[in-house]
């Protein structure tokens, strides 16, 4: 969370009064690039999320999106519905699929670009991959980062997209929808 965004939620706080006005000087740091970097991806890997459910009129158990940070930026999305995984493509209702189709869909080259070139500017690896999982029923969200100095950078997006589905396409089936708990990741 950037500087001033960590300031006016202490002010925030304060105001409401579950903070005492002594813990304000606490904020009063800058963090490293790195650290803005991180904060920024943190925050839009929580955006894409919300619009992902959202996209599905929250009508979801669980909602997953590998994004492909590459020369062709893109997000593959898949849900959980009556605890079976099935593509964005796969869903029934015709205008959560043009949504997610024309609305969401779209958004990757912009997101990529935006949160690489910070870390560009920070000169910290970029992201190759990213995995991102939520939980409907407890809120609960989990993010898994493959650099692109990571081995695994190389992998294809397809390779990836296959074997995390099919993974998650077997644990889904044992775990409860409350669990907040994170699934398995690939690789």
């Amino acid at each position: 969370m950037g500087f001033f965004n960590r300031l006016f939620k202490k002010v925030e706080d304060i105001n409401k009064g579950e903070v005492a006005v002594s813990e304000l000087e606490s904020e009063f740091y800058l963090e490293s690039p790195v650290e803005e970097a991180k904060g920024y991806w943190v925050e839009m890997a929580q955006n894409i999320i919300v619009n992902t459910v959202k996209a599905a009129n929250n009508s979801v158990e669980r909602a997953f999106v590998l994004i492909d940070f590459g020369e062709q930026p893109s997000f593959d999305i898949f849900y959980q519905v009556d605890g079976s995984l099935v593509m964005w493509h796969q869903l029934e209702h015709q205008d959560i699929k043009e949504k997610i189709e024309y609305e969401l869909l779209p958004q990757a080259t912009d997101v990529v670009k935006a949160v690489n070139d910070n870390f560009i500017q920070a000169n910290h690896p970029t992201i190759a991959f990213a995995e991102l999982q939520f939980e409907w029923q407890t809120s609960a969200w989990f993010s898994h980062i493959i650099w692109e100095d990571d081995e695994y950078s190389k992998l294809a997006k397809d390779e990836i997209l296959n074997k995390w589905f099919d993974t998650l396409s077997v644990e889904v089936k044992d775990l409860p929808l409350d669990s907040d708990t994170k699934l398995s990741w690939y690789p």
